[in-house]
């Protein structure tokens, strides 16, 4: 065992303005888990959305992703607060639109179009102001557990979530749900206009004022130069293309095709990598305090992205592959979250505060731009190979080049946070 490498700090339940935040940021989250769920079946049960109509919903709650490095560079010159507060109000209205349509009698998928479209944006800036946020109003020593602290918020909305939204059907239409979701963007909003640490202006950037690209592209040779981050990003660009993507897309079909897993038992193997993010986010702080950070980020890689091999090698009766799916889940679950909030906070550190915003955007793009280009691949590979043997594809480039772009880089002998801004 390594000896500790971050001391212990006091703790966030003495920051009023970072519990605001949390607060604000928890019940938008379990908000919007509701959402997630309730706009398909409103496009379907209410408006009997067809086939084509349902992949125009799917496409616009992704298309605005598109526009993160945009919103980055937005985020690095304004004060964030103001962002945080208005995207949250402009959310309530737009969600609160659905609801008086349908009691009006006027809902159509028109009107559901546009608002997933500028749901999406204003999800978008508010998720890169967030980020860049975070640093400014968290102490820098307190960085894991505030990160920990927020992963387990989210985790935990998206495990139980849409369990709650499921059950809250059972009472409302589904229009009606959206109402909660537009009340909890209302509540974060007063929660984060609450935080009273003055935020000054950021300072102009004479190279690149009134230039767009160039500032995209600062912040995105920053992201590729620097030599802890860059390996990060490129891990994350590809588990994005081959894990997120093309795996998950095909991951339901041969669950319940290829290996004759009954449908209703689907959701339950999902909820075994929500358990595992939870835990996974309570446990990464007291993992971080105890090993060296390069070890965490290294092998909590290597355990999760093994872990997904039980996915292929999945056989046998129905019990046996269920149970190696839940394991592959859990055990995946638990060491994304450890990564993560090592990871994030890693990023948060070294980056200098006038480019946290594009390094954000830079970073989620890599990230999260890929999938819909590995959700189409792996659907003609599978088609033309065969489920499993596009799985075991997927699997063995998603999960070995991150670790070997990982442990090959001097991230691996990183033992303790470097100092801000560092190189």
């Amino acid at each position: 065992m390594a000896s500790p490498t971050i001391e212990q700090q006091p703790s966030l339940w003495k920051y009023p303005d970072f519990l605001r935040l949390w607060a604000g940021q928890s019940l938008s989250q379990f908000g919007s888990a509701i959402s997630l769920f309730a706009f398909p079946v409103i496009a379907v049960t209410v408006l009997n959305a067809s086939e084509a109509e349902m992949g125009v919903v799917g496409f616009l709650l992704r298309l605005p992703m598109v526009f993160f490095l945009v919103f980055g560079v937005l985020a690095d010159r304004v004060r964030k607060r103001p962002i945080l507060i208005w995207t949250d109000v402009a959310r309530f209205v737009l969600l609160m639109l659905i609801p008086i349509a349908w009691f009006a009698d006027m809902l159509t998928l028109t009107w559901i179009y546009g608002v997933i479209f500028a749901l999406g944006l204003l999800s978008t800036l508010f998720q890169t102001a967030y980020r860049s946020y975070f640093p400014f109003l968290v102490p820098r020593e307190n960085f894991l557990e505030g990160n920990s602290k927020l992963q387990l918020t989210e985790s935990t909305a998206q495990t139980f979530g849409p369990g709650l939204a499921a059950a809250l059907l059972k009472v409302l239409a589904a229009p009606a749900l959206l109402i909660i979701d537009a009340v909890s963007y209302l509540a974060s909003a007063i929660a984060v206009s609450l935080i009273k640490r003055p935020e000054a202006r950021p300072e102009p950037d004479g190279t690149t004022a009134g230039q767009m690209h160039k500032a995209i592209w600062q912040g995105a040779l920053w992201v590729m130069r620097h030599e802890l981050i860059r390996p990060l990003a490129i891990s994350s660009a590809v588990y994005s293309l081959f894990i997120l993507g093309s795996m998950n897309s095909i991951y339901a079909l041969y669950v319940i095709r290829d290996l004759g897993v009954p449908a209703a038992w689907f959701g339950s193997i999902l909820a075994g990598g929500g358990v595992g993010a939870i835990i996974g986010a309570l446990i990464a702080v007291k993992v971080m305090r105890r090993y060296a950070i390069g070890k965490v980020l290294v092998w909590s890689m290597v355990y999760g992205n093994l872990a997904l091999f039980l996915i292929p090698l999945a056989t046998g009766n129905v019990w046996v592959s269920v149970s190696m799916l839940v394991l592959a889940q859990l055990v995946s679950g638990v060491s994304s979250q450890i990564f993560f909030v090592t990871n994030t906070s890693l990023v948060q550190t070294v980056t200098p505060p006038q480019l946290q915003g594009r390094v954000v955007a830079s970073i989620y793009s890599l990230g999260l731009i890929p999938a819909p280009l590995g959700a189409l691949g792996a659907g003609l590979l599978a088609g033309a190979v065969g489920t499993r043997v596009a799985l075991w594809v997927v699997v063995a480039i998603g999960a070995l080049v991150p670790i070997a772009a990982m442990a090959w880089s001097p991230l691996a002998k990183l033992k303790e946070m470097p100092a801000p801004g560092s190189q």
